[in-house]
């Protein structure tokens, strides 16, 4: 299978691979599969994600907004 990503995110997943010596393949191969399952196993709206990600800030202290 081929997929083809903007110009862009290809640079970002290749500098990734490269920072984390990973093989680009398998650094995408994670990212989908972890967006696969949790698209699989949520019932929230990208709202409620953002709620609670802001709700969670105030209990890591020293990460900036």
């Amino acid at each position: 299978m081929i997929i083809e990503v903007p110009v862009g995110v290809e640079e970002r997943l290749r500098s990734l691979a490269a920072s984390q010596g990973r093989d680009v393949g398998a650094l995408l191969e994670e990212a989908v599969r972890q967006y696969l399952e949790a698209a699989a196993i949520t019932d929230v709206d990208a709202g409620e994600v953002a709620e609670t990600q802001d709700a969670l800030l105030a209990e890591l202290p020293g990460i900036s907004d």
